[in-house]
This record gives C-alpha cells, structure tokens and sequence, in this order.
C-alpha cells in the first residue's frame, strides 16, 4: 500500500466513525424529546382529571359559566342489585314514614304528613333539627339520631331534606376540615352514605334524599349543586335510595330564582312553595308504595311477584 493511499484510507475512516457518533446522538435527542412529549401528555391529562373532579365553584364561592345554569346533577349508572321489595300500603298494612332533617326539612314534614295521613295508608313522623346539618356534628348528631330513629322507631320509609346549613367547613375528630377540599368531599360523601345505609340496616325498604333548591343568595348556590351531586351519587350507589331533585321547582323558565314560592330570606319556602315540594314527595312515595287504583284499597291486595309481605 502506498503512503497516499495510507491517509486516505485513515481519513474515510474517521469521517465514518464521526458520521456514526452524529448518527447516534441524532437517535439520543430524538429518544429524549420522545420521552419528553410522552411525560409532558400524561402530566397534561392528570390535570384535566383532577380539574374535572374540582368543583371551582365550591372553592371560590362563585358561579360561573354553564355550571350556573344547571341544577341538576349529571346522572350516574345505578347498581344492578335488586332494591329491598314493598308490599302495597293501605289502611290494614300501614307505611310508616319519618321525615326528618333542618328547618327546611320541617317545613317539608308539615306540608307532606297531612298528604300522607290523608290517603289513610300511611303513618308519618317528622322530626326537625333548626340550623342543623351534615358537617356539624358537634352541634347536632344526625348519624346518631339516625341511628336512634332506625333502632328505635324502625320506619319502612325515610324522607331526609338536608343541606341548608353545609356551606362550611365539617367537624370530624377534633378537627376542622375546609370546605371545598378534596377531604372535606369525601368526609361529607361518607356522612351521606351513613346516614343512608343506617335507615336501609334498620329496615327501611325506602330512602327518599331530597335535594337542595335554588336560593336567593347566589353565592349559595354553587355549594348547594355540589352537595345535590353528593346526594345523587350517594343515593344512587344503594339500591332502595332516591334522589329527588327539587331545583326547577322554584326556578324560572330561563333558570333563575323563583322568588314567588320563597320567603325573604331566599330560603324558606312560603306555604304555596311546601305544598309543591310536598306534592312532588309523595308522587315519588306513591309510585312505590301505592300502584295506581290502590288508594282506596281497605286492605292490601295479594302481593306481586315484585312484592314481600309487609313486616306487620
């Protein structure tokens, strides 16, 4: 071999071994923008998650945007477990009903209990607490009057109205928890669910869980969509639990406060306005408990296949 041929051959062969070296580091900034892209993507939908599981509203105390618009919850799929059977209600086989909750739950009871007395197959008892609620239970035990009600009165039916009162922070084991956090869900999530799993433990064969109206006060009414949409999925969770969602009640056509129904305050209801929550109530208990043609029945029919003998 020739000297002349010597260096060329010696220079190919480094411009090869360079061209490899860019080759290669070519292949490692592609690779480290590949996995750059694909961590930035997954970071990216993490937060869509979680923002769709925050309630904005609830944190700021605000509406805003289309969320002000709707009161009603989204629905969710119901279990596919049977619910407890009914047994159809009449004057020989009476339902016994409580209904229970805060003032405004009060005011439910004292328009819904005649309703329920008048159609002489059931026996209704309300109970009120004033200024109570879900999240204070330093102020008023519900799980523990719950628990009382079920051991002691053992009601067939359970008519809970809830709720005006959970605008602040819940009281759990000596600590505050904030409202609008995350733990402060799932902590009201889990008093629901007690409550409703309580009155089912205790024999109830229906739970009836009204929702929280429209107010006056707008900066109310984001915190009461967010716990409607914990009664929902609470009730909807347990076979034998209902939802009743009451917000176009006392809403305008275009969706705002109705305040024709309601007292000054933008709370209570006025006495046409418990006439009309009772009314939509005990629709929703007849449909269970008295089939169409039954409320004149002296005494039960045989029971459907669908349907167990009363407790009595």
């Amino acid at each position: 071999m020739q000297p002349g041929d010597y260096t060329r051959y010696t220079s190919r062969s480094a411009d090869e071994r360079r061209r490899r070296r860019q080759r290669r580091a070519r292949r490692r900034l592609l690779l480290l923008v590949l996995v750059v892209v694909v961590v930035a993507t997954a970071a990216a939908a993490a937060a869509v998650l979680r923002g769709r599981d925050e309630d904005a509203a609830a944190t700021t105390g605000k509406d805003g945007g289309q969320a002000a618009a709707q009161g009603s919850p989204a629905a969710t799929p119901r279990p596919t477990t049977p619910p407890p059977k009914v047994w159809v209600a009449s004057r020989s086989d009476p339902v016994k009903v409580w209904i229970g909750g805060d003032s405004m739950g009060g005011e439910l009871g004292l328009a819904l209990a005649p309703m329920l007395k008048a159609s002489k197959a059931f026996k209704p008892t309300t109970f009120y607490k004033e200024s109570s609620g879900i999240c204070r239970y330093d102020f008023f035990d519900w799980q523990d009057e719950i628990e009382a009600v079920s051991r002691k009165s053992r009601p067939h039916a359970a008519v809970i109205m809830i709720g005006t009162n959970d605008t602040q922070s819940v009281w759990k084991s000596g600590k505050w928890i904030a409202y609008g956090d995350t733990a402060w869900k799932k902590a009201y999530e889990q008093r629901v669910g007690d409550i409703i799993d309580t009155l089912l433990a205790g024999g109830a064969r229906r739970v009836y869980w009204v929702g929280m109206p429209i107010m006056g006060e707008g900066w109310r009414n984001s915190r009461m969509r967010l716990i409607n949409r914990i009664f929902q999925k609470q009730a909807e969770k347990r076979p034998g639990a209902e939802y009743i969602d009451i917000w176009d009640l006392y809403a305008t056509p275009d969706g705002e406060f109705d305040a024709s129904l309601r007292l000054g305050d933008g709370v209570h209801f006025t006495a046409g306005g418990q006439q009309l929550l009772a009314k939509k109530v005990f629709r929703a208990i007849k449909a269970d408990w008295l089939p169409p043609g039954s409320e004149a029945q002296e005494a039960s029919p045989a029971a459907s296949p669908s349907a167990s003998a009363s407790p009595l």
